[in-house]
């Protein structure tokens, strides 16, 4: 068994969890609002079941808060809003294959504490800042790698503790009992605030990159955009009707480190997603402005291939997003069965020419396509019955009226060819729409919330608002 160089401080006890005053927190980047009446810091399991039975000092709704790193109000609470920073113990059992961390710990931390030791969770998502609370029961992604690569985060946890609706601790282990876990991955915090995690892990993953532009509208295959690779993020651009497929191969070796110019590659890749690609529309938001920037990222990808691509760890797909900064970006998701994306692209195409023919408005960002193996291990998986790809539309105007109504009809498009929400990054859901898209899984988890936090002690005014 091996260790990371972290763990709890141990200190006495205190004599019980202190509520503090309210005060708002903002999302990452300002789009959503919590507005509780007291802030709970709860230091270890004990004080967290205090918060949770003491609801006179702690009014409901309990609501769970760690990077708010969410893309709509699932965070939000007019009670009670439990920080989980102090739960930010990380242990490494390379006997067991696993990580087991405080909610609190972040992607990031986890990514930094297993590199040493040439290990990885089995799915490395975008959002480094995301904490392992939230990823465990909420929609957290990456491209999956291989036919049956696992696409969710929370697919790979094996283990939770929490306290639920009765200030119980309850510990549960994908082994010990299968059925609870299928539930708690996709649960959003609705079943209790969970304090512990439990990850498998596996050797790192050294990838090759490379590129490839196609239209959009005909669609390409899935063959022919992957061409072989073992998984691909694309970066769609409707208003030009590109798709700009990233490839990415697994490589034999993993423990060959890329050259110092591969990695100069892999950075510039990074910074211009990360950064460039919502700064400069930031300061000069202009459809001129926007349209030319997908013609510039377009040609700096292709000439990366002309470079010869990169090679990187699977691991350096993880992001820190960085709060301090001038300009932020928004998104929402749609994951659609791969049977029906020739279908689908054309739809989209029309619906962002016509939407900005009739109100000048269009994303200011290309849109990003996972590609999500079928999932099957949460009640709510994005991926349930098939392949699926997602559009994940970008844009860095993230209080735009607009941005939020161009939203809200893209819902629409969506739902209309089989599209699946992720209740913690599709913007402005509605009950209609959700019953809709996830129909029987919906329907169950709702009568299973039901059972077991009859008094509502968890659920905030944004998932009433689907029940």
């Amino acid at each position: 068994m091996a260790t990371a160089d972290r763990g709890p401080v141990t200190t006495a006890p205190r004599a019980g969890p202190i509520a503090e005053p309210g005060r708002s927190f903002r999302s990452w980047n300002g789009a959503d609002t919590s507005h509780p009446q007291v802030v709970a810091s709860p230091q270890d399991q004990r004080e967290l079941a205090a918060v949770v039975k003491d609801g006179a000092s702690f009014p409901s709704p309990v609501r769970a808060g760690g990077s708010f790193h969410s893309m709509n109000a699932c965070f939000e609470t007019t009670g009670t809003q439990v920080l989980t920073k102090a739960f930010d113990s990380m242990l490494v059992d390379l006997e067991a294959m696993t990580v087991t961390v405080g909610a609190g710990v972040t992607m990031l931390q986890i990514r930094d504490a297993l590199r040493p030791l040439g290990m990885q969770l089995e799915v490395t998502p975008e959002i480094g800042n995301a904490t392992a609370g939230s990823v465990c029961c909420c929609g957290t992604k990456d491209s999956s790698l291989g036919p049956a690569g696992l696409g969710q985060v929370s697919s790979c946890v094996v283990g939770m503790k929490m306290v639920n609706a009765q200030g119980d601790v309850e510990e549960v282990s994908a082994a010990g009992d299968p059925d609870r876990m299928f539930i708690l991955r996709s649960s959003y915090g609705l079943l209790g605030v969970i304090f512990e995690v439990t990850f498998r892990i596996q050797p790192a993953v050294m990838l090759r990159y490379e590129y490839a532009v196609l239209p959009l509208v005909p669609a390409a295959s899935p063959e022919t955009m992957r061409r072989g690779a073992d998984a691909m993020l694309g970066f769609a651009q409707p208003y030009a009707n590109r798709i700009i497929v990233e490839r990415r191969f697994k490589l034999a070796d993993p423990t060959a480190e890329p050259s110092g110019f591969s990695r100069a590659k892999r950075r510039f890749r990074d910074i211009m997603w990360e950064s460039g690609a919502s700064f400069v529309p930031t300061k000069i938001p202009t459809n001129w402005w926007f349209d030319s920037q997908d013609r510039l990222l377009q040609g700096q990808l292709r000439l990366l291939t002309a470079m010869g691509g990169f090679r990187a760890h699977r691991w350096d797909s993880t992001v820190d997003f960085k709060p301090n900064r001038s300009h932020f970006v928004d998104f929402t998701f749609w994951a659609v069965p791969q049977s029906r994306w020739s279908e689908f692209t054309p739809a989209v195409r029309t619906f962002c020419d016509d939407y900005r023919r009739q109100h000048g408005f269009r994303m200011s960002i290309m849109a990003e396509v996972y590609a999500l193996a079928r999932d099957q291990n949460s009640l709510l998986s994005p991926s349930p019955e098939e392949d699926m790809l997602t559009m994940d539309v970008v844009d860095t105007r993230t209080l735009d009226p607009q941005w939020a109504d161009f939203n809200m009809q893209f819902n629409e498009v969506a739902a209309r060819f089989g599209g699946r929400p992720l209740l913690n990054q599709t913007k402005h859901p509605t009950r209609e729409l959700v019953h809709r898209t996830m129909g029987s899984a919906w329907e169950r988890f709702t009568t299973i919330r039901q059972r077991e936090d009859p008094d509502s002690r968890f659920l905030n005014g944004f998932f009433e608002a689907l029940l």
